[in-house]
Order: structure tokens, then sequence, then C-alpha cells
């Protein structure tokens, strides 16, 4: 977290966002899209995680279905690492049309979710503009 803090304050959170992809995220491929075109950013902010959208776990109805042995398996290591007083990334999420849809973090949403810790920072993208962002932040009552 302080790492992106760090970016941000140099309005730079995009070249954070690729060094944690391609990194400790473990996530090139998403780095590798996000650069196929250009994308607006906002963060990282404190946001309450019921506002956010998972897109993986084992529920049959998300956009990434994952085994539940397999999910509670890394959201346990990753509430551990959390109860040892981690200093977690933030997650990354797009705006869509008003929906933060959680693209990298969606584990790291289980575990806070699992531990019932209702907030934590996230950084957003829209393709279209970061008045975009300001205006789905706005509709759930974070400006």
């Amino acid at each position: 977290m302080k790492s992106a803090m760090e970016f941000a304050s140099k309005n730079d959170i995009e070249t954070w966002v690729h060094l944690f992809l391609n990194n400790e995220g473990d996530n090139v491929v998403m780095s590798n899209d996000l650069k196929l075109k250009k994308r607006y950013w906002l963060g990282p902010i404190e946001i309450e995680t019921s506002f956010l959208d998972r897109v993986v776990g084992p529920e049959p109805d998300l956009e990434y279905v994952e085994d539940e042995k397999w999910w509670n398996h890394n959201i346990n290591q990753i509430s551990d690492r959390l109860n040892d007083g981690w200093d977690m990334p933030p997650l990354i999420a797009e705006n869509r049309n008003g929906s933060l849809s959680v693209r990298d973090g969606n584990h790291r949403l289980g575990a806070l979710q699992k531990l019932n810790i209702d907030k934590c920072y996230l950084i957003i993208w829209d393709d279209n503009g970061e008045d975009n962002i300001l205006h789905a932040l706005k509709l759930i009552g974070k400006t």
C-alpha cells in the first residue's frame, strides 16, 4: 500500500499498477491487456468492500468460477497474512457503468470479507475518463 501511495503522490499510479501486476501481483496478462489502450486512473482511495463486485470465486454465477477448495486455500493464506499485519496492496477495479468490478484482488477481497473487514484501498480505472470514475463514486456516496 505504501508503495502505491508514493506513486499516486507523483500522479503516476498507472506505473505502480504495471509494476505490481508484473511482480507481486503475478498478473502479466492483465498488465499487457491494460496497455492496449488509454486508461484513466484514480486512487488509491479507501472504500467500503460492499461497493465492490467480486468476479472470481466458487459461486457458479461469477465470471471466473474457481474450485472451492482452491479458493478457500488462497483466502486462508491471505487472511493469515492480514492477521500478521501485511501491508496489503490496493485492489484494482474497473468502472463498468457505475459498477466497481474487481479485476485484480478478488482473493484479497474474499479474505477481507471472511475477516469482516469492511474497508480497503482501491485503484479504479475507466476507459473513457476520470469523470466517469468520479460519477460512479458519487452514485455510491463516496464523493
